[in-house]
Protein backbone atom coordinates (compact mmCIF):
# COMPACT_ATOMS: atom_id res chain seq x y z
CA UNK A 1 0.00 0.00 0.00
CA UNK A 2 3.16 2.32 0.92
CA UNK A 3 4.62 2.42 -2.53
CA UNK A 4 1.37 1.34 -4.60
CA UNK A 5 0.85 4.51 -5.87
CA UNK A 6 4.13 5.59 -7.05
CA UNK A 7 4.48 1.87 -8.44
CA UNK A 8 1.23 2.28 -11.10
CA UNK A 9 2.37 6.01 -11.74
CA UNK A 10 6.06 4.83 -13.08
CA UNK A 11 5.73 1.84 -14.07
CA UNK A 12 1.84 1.24 -15.80
CA UNK A 13 0.85 2.34 -19.43
CA UNK A 14 -0.38 5.70 -19.66
CA UNK A 15 -3.18 4.36 -22.20
CA UNK A 16 -4.55 3.12 -18.82
CA UNK A 17 -6.54 6.58 -17.80
CA UNK A 18 -5.76 7.60 -14.25
CA UNK A 19 -4.53 11.02 -12.61
CA UNK A 20 -1.06 11.26 -12.83
CA UNK A 21 1.17 12.26 -10.02
CA UNK A 22 2.63 15.21 -8.92
CA UNK A 23 4.36 15.02 -6.04
CA UNK A 24 5.14 12.82 -2.79
CA UNK A 25 6.41 13.22 0.49
CA UNK A 26 6.92 11.38 3.91
CA UNK A 27 8.37 12.06 6.95
CA UNK A 28 8.08 10.61 10.67
CA UNK A 29 7.12 11.73 13.86
CA UNK A 30 9.48 10.53 16.16
CA UNK A 31 7.34 11.50 19.32
CA UNK A 32 5.03 8.60 17.92
CA UNK A 33 7.47 6.64 15.75
CA UNK A 34 4.73 6.79 12.79
CA UNK A 35 5.72 7.34 9.95
CA UNK A 36 2.94 9.89 7.29
CA UNK A 37 2.72 9.65 3.65
CA UNK A 38 1.30 12.23 1.38
CA UNK A 39 0.30 12.39 -2.04
CA UNK A 40 -0.34 15.17 -4.67
CA UNK A 41 -2.50 14.25 -7.58
CA UNK A 42 -3.12 15.97 -11.13
CA UNK A 43 -6.94 17.89 -10.41
CA UNK A 44 -9.72 15.43 -12.95
CA UNK A 45 -12.05 16.73 -14.53
CA UNK A 46 -14.12 13.99 -14.41
CA UNK A 47 -17.34 13.59 -12.37
CA UNK A 48 -17.69 10.78 -9.90
CA UNK A 49 -19.34 7.43 -11.07
CA UNK A 50 -21.10 7.24 -7.72
CA UNK A 51 -20.35 8.92 -3.97
CA UNK A 52 -20.80 5.52 -2.48
CA UNK A 53 -18.55 2.75 -3.57
CA UNK A 54 -21.78 0.87 -4.53
CA UNK A 55 -25.07 1.67 -6.49
CA UNK A 56 -28.03 3.00 -5.99
CA UNK A 57 -29.42 4.30 -9.52
CA UNK A 58 -27.97 3.54 -12.95
CA UNK A 59 -25.03 4.98 -13.62
CA UNK A 60 -25.08 8.07 -16.26
CA UNK A 61 -21.57 6.72 -18.73
CA UNK A 62 -21.90 6.09 -22.39
CA UNK A 63 -21.38 2.40 -24.71
CA UNK A 64 -17.81 4.61 -25.24
CA UNK A 65 -17.29 4.67 -21.52
CA UNK A 66 -17.97 1.13 -20.99
CA UNK A 67 -15.40 0.03 -24.15
CA UNK A 68 -12.23 2.26 -22.80
CA UNK A 69 -12.97 0.72 -19.35
CA UNK A 70 -13.41 -2.86 -20.77
CA UNK A 71 -9.73 -2.17 -22.90
CA UNK A 72 -8.06 0.24 -19.45
CA UNK A 73 -8.89 -3.24 -17.68
CA UNK A 74 -7.18 -5.43 -20.58
CA UNK A 75 -3.87 -3.33 -20.49
CA UNK A 76 -4.07 -3.93 -16.99
CA UNK A 77 -3.83 -7.51 -17.63
CA UNK A 78 -0.99 -7.62 -19.19
CA UNK A 79 0.82 -5.29 -17.23
CA UNK A 80 4.10 -6.38 -15.22
CA UNK A 81 4.16 -6.72 -11.69
CA UNK A 82 6.84 -5.94 -9.28
CA UNK A 83 8.49 -9.71 -8.15
CA UNK A 84 8.23 -7.93 -4.62
CA UNK A 85 4.64 -7.00 -4.56
CA UNK A 86 1.90 -9.01 -2.10
CA UNK A 87 -0.77 -10.61 -3.85
CA UNK A 88 -4.39 -9.33 -3.25
CA UNK A 89 -5.61 -12.18 -1.10
CA UNK A 90 -3.10 -14.35 1.20
CA UNK A 91 -3.72 -18.15 1.43
CA UNK A 92 -5.13 -17.72 4.81
CA UNK A 93 -7.64 -15.73 3.63
CA UNK A 94 -8.81 -18.37 0.75
CA UNK A 95 -8.66 -21.15 3.23
CA UNK A 96 -11.14 -18.93 4.99
CA UNK A 97 -13.57 -18.78 2.04
CA UNK A 98 -15.91 -21.30 3.85
CA UNK A 99 -15.84 -19.49 7.39
CA UNK A 100 -18.13 -17.24 5.05
CA UNK A 101 -19.65 -19.20 2.29
CA UNK A 102 -20.46 -22.86 3.55
CA UNK A 103 -21.28 -24.87 0.91
CA UNK A 104 -17.60 -23.82 -0.32
CA UNK A 105 -16.25 -26.64 2.53
CA UNK A 106 -14.42 -29.72 1.20
CA UNK A 107 -13.91 -27.65 -2.36
CA UNK A 108 -10.56 -27.16 -4.22
CA UNK A 109 -9.78 -23.73 -2.90
CA UNK A 110 -6.91 -23.19 -5.53
CA UNK A 111 -6.08 -19.77 -7.76
CA UNK A 112 -5.18 -21.11 -10.57
CA UNK A 113 -4.72 -17.95 -12.38
CA UNK A 114 -3.25 -14.15 -11.10
CA UNK A 115 -3.08 -11.59 -13.13
CA UNK A 116 -2.50 -7.48 -12.63
CA UNK A 117 -5.63 -6.04 -11.23
CA UNK A 118 -6.46 -3.23 -9.79
CA UNK A 119 -8.08 -4.46 -6.55
CA UNK A 120 -10.35 -2.25 -5.53
CA UNK A 121 -12.04 -1.19 -8.56
CA UNK A 122 -15.76 -0.10 -7.28
CA UNK A 123 -17.68 2.48 -8.49
CA UNK A 124 -16.08 5.36 -6.53
CA UNK A 125 -13.06 4.91 -7.87
CA UNK A 126 -14.21 5.89 -11.05
CA UNK A 127 -14.71 9.10 -13.07
CA UNK A 128 -17.18 9.72 -15.91
CA UNK A 129 -16.16 12.41 -19.30
CA UNK A 130 -13.96 11.13 -19.01
CA UNK A 131 -13.31 7.83 -17.17
CA UNK A 132 -10.32 7.95 -15.07
CA UNK A 133 -9.45 5.14 -12.61
CA UNK A 134 -8.67 6.15 -9.27
CA UNK A 135 -7.24 4.91 -6.39
CA UNK A 136 -3.80 2.59 -6.98
CA UNK A 137 -2.58 1.98 -3.58
CA UNK A 138 -3.41 -1.90 -3.94
CA UNK A 139 -3.00 -2.66 -7.30
CA UNK A 140 -1.12 -5.48 -7.91
CA UNK A 141 -1.45 -9.45 -9.00
CA UNK A 142 -5.21 -11.07 -7.81
CA UNK A 143 -7.53 -13.74 -8.62
CA UNK A 144 -8.46 -13.51 -12.83
CA UNK A 145 -11.19 -11.98 -12.79
CA UNK A 146 -11.15 -10.27 -9.32
CA UNK A 147 -11.78 -6.50 -10.63
CA UNK A 148 -15.16 -7.72 -13.02
CA UNK A 149 -16.22 -9.48 -9.78
CA UNK A 150 -15.91 -6.42 -7.71
CA UNK A 151 -17.25 -4.02 -10.02
CA UNK A 152 -20.27 -6.38 -10.23
CA UNK A 153 -21.18 -7.26 -6.86
CA UNK A 154 -20.84 -3.21 -6.12
CA UNK A 155 -23.21 -3.16 -8.52
CA UNK A 156 -26.15 -5.82 -7.06
CA UNK A 157 -28.27 -3.19 -5.82
CA UNK A 158 -28.61 -1.97 -9.69
CA UNK A 159 -29.83 -4.86 -11.52
CA UNK A 160 -29.37 -3.10 -14.82
CA UNK A 161 -25.78 -2.01 -13.96
CA UNK A 162 -25.00 -5.14 -12.90
CA UNK A 163 -25.93 -7.25 -16.16
CA UNK A 164 -24.18 -4.23 -17.86
CA UNK A 165 -21.21 -5.68 -15.83
CA UNK A 166 -21.83 -9.39 -17.16
CA UNK A 167 -22.19 -7.68 -20.32
CA UNK A 168 -19.11 -6.26 -20.79
CA UNK A 169 -17.06 -8.65 -19.36
CA UNK A 170 -18.75 -11.57 -20.42
CA UNK A 171 -15.30 -13.83 -21.45
CA UNK A 172 -14.07 -12.88 -17.56
CA UNK A 173 -16.72 -13.79 -15.54
CA UNK A 174 -18.28 -16.97 -16.62
CA UNK A 175 -14.95 -18.65 -16.82
CA UNK A 176 -14.24 -20.62 -13.72
CA UNK A 177 -11.53 -18.19 -12.64
CA UNK A 178 -13.78 -15.42 -12.93
CA UNK A 179 -16.78 -17.45 -10.92
CA UNK A 180 -14.34 -18.14 -8.05
CA UNK A 181 -13.34 -14.30 -8.28
CA UNK A 182 -17.59 -13.43 -7.57
CA UNK A 183 -16.96 -16.11 -4.32
CA UNK A 184 -13.75 -14.22 -3.55
CA UNK A 185 -15.45 -10.69 -3.69
CA UNK A 186 -18.63 -12.19 -1.81
CA UNK A 187 -16.87 -13.54 1.06
CA UNK A 188 -15.17 -10.04 1.53
CA UNK A 189 -18.67 -8.39 1.78
CA UNK A 190 -19.95 -11.21 4.00
CA UNK A 191 -17.20 -10.80 6.41
CA UNK A 192 -17.37 -7.18 6.23
CA UNK A 193 -21.14 -6.68 6.58
CA UNK A 194 -21.16 -6.99 10.51
CA UNK A 195 -18.72 -3.90 10.74
CA UNK A 196 -20.10 -1.36 8.16
CA UNK A 197 -22.92 0.11 6.85
CA UNK A 198 -21.76 0.06 2.74
CA UNK A 199 -21.27 -3.72 3.15
CA UNK A 200 -24.51 -4.66 5.25
CA UNK A 201 -26.77 -2.91 2.64
CA UNK A 202 -24.63 -5.21 0.10
CA UNK A 203 -25.37 -8.41 2.01
CA UNK A 204 -28.64 -9.48 0.58
CA UNK A 205 -27.76 -9.03 -2.82
CA UNK A 206 -24.32 -11.22 -2.04
CA UNK A 207 -26.22 -13.89 -0.81
CA UNK A 208 -28.51 -14.56 -3.35
CA UNK A 209 -25.67 -14.25 -6.22
CA UNK A 210 -23.71 -16.82 -4.02
CA UNK A 211 -26.79 -19.27 -4.58
CA UNK A 212 -27.11 -18.19 -8.14
CA UNK A 213 -23.01 -19.33 -8.92
CA UNK A 214 -23.47 -22.31 -6.81
CA UNK A 215 -26.44 -23.45 -8.27
CA UNK A 216 -25.53 -26.43 -10.95
CA UNK A 217 -25.09 -25.65 -14.17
Amino acid sequence: MWEGSTLADGLLDDTIPRPSLLGEHAWPEPETGLVFQAHLWERLTGRMVSKTPDLSEPPSVSDRWWNELRGALDRLRQAPVPQHRQRSHTPGFIERLPKFIPELAGTDLTVSTWETSHGDLHWANLTAVPLAIIDWEGWGMAPAGYDAAVLHTYALPEPRTAARVREVFADVMETEAGRFSQLIIAAEVIQAAVRDDLHARLLPHVRRQVEELLTPR
